[in-house]
C-alpha cells in the first residue's frame, strides 16, 4: 500500500449532497406553499437559495426567514413545520455513491485507515454517515469550521502520521486540495460536471469515480 491512511470529504465525495440538498429544499418549499405560504413555488425556491447564500447552509432559521420575506403572519408555525418535516423526510432517501461503501471496505480490508475531514457541525456530519450506512467503516471523523492547512496539520499531528503517508480525497480544490497539499498531504480530486475547478495548486490525481482511489493507493 502506498498510503497508511485515506482521508475523505463527505459532501459530493461520498454521496451526491448537492443533488440531495436541491431535492430536499424543493420538497420543503412545496410543502410550505401547500401549508399556506403566500408565494409561487418557483419564486419561493429562488428566494430560499438567496437566503442560504447570504447566511450559509448551517443556519437554522432558513424557513423562518422565508416566511418573513413573504410576510406570512397567519399559520406561520404550521408553514415552517411543514417545510421542516418535508426536508427531514427527504433525508431518508439519501444514499452514498454506488461504489463508496465497497471502496471504503476494500481499503480497510487492505489495512488502510479511513478518516473523514469535513466542514460544518460535527453532529450533522455524523448524522450523514449514519444515514449513509458508512459510520462503521470510518476510524475517526475530523470536523472544522474552515478547512485550511492548519486543520490538516492538526489532523496529522493527532494521528501521528506524515503527510506523505496520507491521501486526501475530495471534490473541492479550495477545501480539499490546496490546504491539504500545503500540509504535505497528497490529494485526489473527484471531478464533477456541475463544478468548475480552479486553483493555483493542482491535485496529484484526478478521478471521476470514488472507486478509482483503489488504483491510486496500490
Amino acid at each position: 500500500m502506498k498510503f497508511k491512511a485515506v482521508i475523505f470529504d463527505i459532501d459530493d465525495t461520498l454521496f451526491p449532497s448537492t443533488e440531495f440538498a436541491e431535492k430536499a429544499r424543493k420538497n420543503a418549499v412545496n410543502a410550505m406553499v401547500e401549508a399556506g405560504l403566500n408565494a409561487d413555488e418557483h419564486e419561493a425556491y429562488a428566494q430560499l437559495r438567496k437566503i442560504i447564500e447570504k447566511v450559509g447552509s448551517n443556519y437554522d432559521a432558513h424557513f423562518d426567514d422565508l416566511c418573513e420575506f413573504y410576510k406570512n403572519r397567519k399559520n406561520r408555525a404550521k408553514i415552517i413545520a411543514a417545510g421542516i418535516a418535508a426536508y427531514h423526510n427527504t433525508k431518508s432517501s439519501i444514499r452514498p455513491y454506488p461504489s463508496a461503501a465497497r471502496t471504503l471496505l476494500k481499503l480497510r480490508d487492505d489495512g488502510c485507515k479511513i478518516y473523514i475531514a469535513s466542514e460544518g457541525i460535527e453532529v450533522k456530519q455524523w448524522d450523514k454517515l449514519f444515514r449513509l450506512g458508512l459510520y462503521l467503516l470510518v476510524d475517526e471523523v475530523f470536523v472544522t469550521a474552515e478547512k485550511n492547512a492548519a486543520f490538516y496539520r492538526g489532523m496529522l499531528k493527532k494521528l501521528k502520521l506524515k503527510g506523505s503517508e496520507c491521501l486526501m480525497v475530495g471534490d473541492r480544490v479550495d477545501k480539499d486540495v490546496e490546504p491539504a497539499k500545503q500540509a504535505g498531504i497528497r490529494t485526489a480530486l473527484l471531478m464533477h460536471q456541475f463544478r468548475k475547478q480552479e486553483g493555483k495548486i493542482k491535485a496529484d490525481f484526478r478521478i471521476k469515480k470514488i472507486d478509482e482511489v483503489l488504483k491510486i493507493v496500490r
